[in-house]
């Protein structure tokens, strides 16, 4: 069986099948060179909002526990980190070799191939993160729910 990643947060919105939840930033976090990048899609402080499948049926204000396959995480951050790596360096080159071929400056080709391959990688990055958010292995899923505790009035 698939490894998961667990969190626990507390649910905010619901928006059909999904929930959005709070979930508080790990200390590791910190240490992270990514750091930047959560913030900007929607983490700020020491919370953090996670768009979730909402399998268990939680409701708003409900503490659940959202989960992620430790293997979706993995293939997506190899995608983020190694295609754009790729791409510059088969830019480079082809660059090279186009230089070579047609007699024209080395330097110059090596730049322009290497950008327009690296700008090629980001669209195409784009492109397969659309794909992958509709697919529900790369979407975290709430997979249990704790239901606030009711006060009961004894008047």
């Amino acid at each position: 069986m698939a490894q998961l990643i667990t969190r626990t947060g507390i649910v905010k919105a619901i928006h059909g099948p999904m929930a959005v939840a709070v979930t508080q930033r790990e200390p590791a976090c910190e240490s992270c060179k990514a750091r930047d990048s959560c913030e900007a899609l929607g983490g700020s402080g020491s919370s953090v909002e996670v768009r979730a499948r909402n399998t268990a049926g939680a409701q708003v204000g409900d503490t659940v526990t959202i989960g992620l396959r430790s293997a979706s995480l993995l293939k997506v951050s190899f995608y983020i980190y190694t295609v754009p790596i790729l791409a510059l360096i088969g830019g480079m080159l082809s660059g090279y070799l186009l230089a070579k071929i047609f007699s024209l400056g080395e330097d110059l080709m090596v730049g322009i191939m290497a950008g327009l391959a690296l700008a090629c990688s980001f669209v195409w990055l784009g492109k397969k993160g659309r794909e992958l958010s509709r697919r529900q292995e790369f979407t975290p899923e709430i997979i249990a729910k704790k239901s606030p505790e009711k006060t009961i009035s004894l008047s």
